[in-house]
């Protein structure tokens, strides 16, 4: 049995997960411009790879915090609905289910905070997600402090490391797909390695070449 890693945005989703969460929490006045104010610095310094990901990830989480479980339930099931499935790329499901019919085992791996991605996943039918791990209290509410290790560039590595040793797989005839230069570790981690619908700064890589490249982007 292979395993197949998918990162989530600009890869499955033709969107940024959490540009659109955010989006949904604003309609929604659960955020407000302030809280908005610094996502373009965020944003560049992702593309770059020069974000550091604890940085953006505690900021992300500040609307979430204290929340109980059943109303942070509902809003992020409600936006995954709304905002995030139409978002899936029609040649990304195509690939889950040919992964899926080869029995491969599938992982979503992201750097995005774990209780969005996990609901996304759930929608897609994979069972395994790797993302970034959010501390909870004893009735499930978040925290304001990450639990462990982000998956974001060589936090990629660890974590899918460590799900494969804790799973008892192997990365034999193993496969990854992923969109930016943060999945550069990832795509190298496994056999085959595949740039979906790579960005400008995914293709200047000098490892680029090294993999395949798919456009999975839906034509209009």
């Amino acid at each position: 049995m292979s395993v197949t890693f998918f990162d989530m945005d600009g890869t499955l989703v033709d969107a940024d997960t959490n540009s659109l969460f955010f989006s949904y929490m604003y309609e929604h006045k659960i955020i407000d411009d302030e809280f908005l104010e610094p996502m373009p610095s965020f944003h560049q310094r992702y593309f770059t790879g020069s974000l550091k990901i604890e940085d953006f990830i505690m900021h992300s989480i500040q609307p979430i915090v204290g929340m109980s479980k059943e109303q942070r339930d509902f809003i992020v099931k409600d936006c995954v609905q709304k905002l995030i499935l139409p978002k899936v790329k029609t040649k990304a499901k195509e690939a889950i289910e040919f992964h899926r019919k080869r029995q491969d085992t599938l992982v979503v791996v992201s750097a995005t905070v774990d209780y969005l991605i996990t609901q996304i996943a759930h929608c897609l039918d994979i069972e395994h997600v790797i993302a970034a791990p959010i501390a909870l209290d004893e009735k499930g509410v978040v925290q304001n402090k990450i639990a462990g290790i982000v998956p974001y560039q060589q936090g990629k590595v660890a974590r899918i490391l460590d799900f494969i040793n804790k799973n008892q797989l192997s990365l034999d005839d193993s496969y990854a797909y992923g969109d930016s230069i943060n999945d550069i570790e990832m795509l190298k981690l496994v056999t085959h390695g595949f740039c979906v619908d790579p960005s400008l700064n995914l293709q200047r890589h000098k490892d680029f070449k090294l993999f395949k490249s798919l456009i999975w982007k839906d034509t209009i």
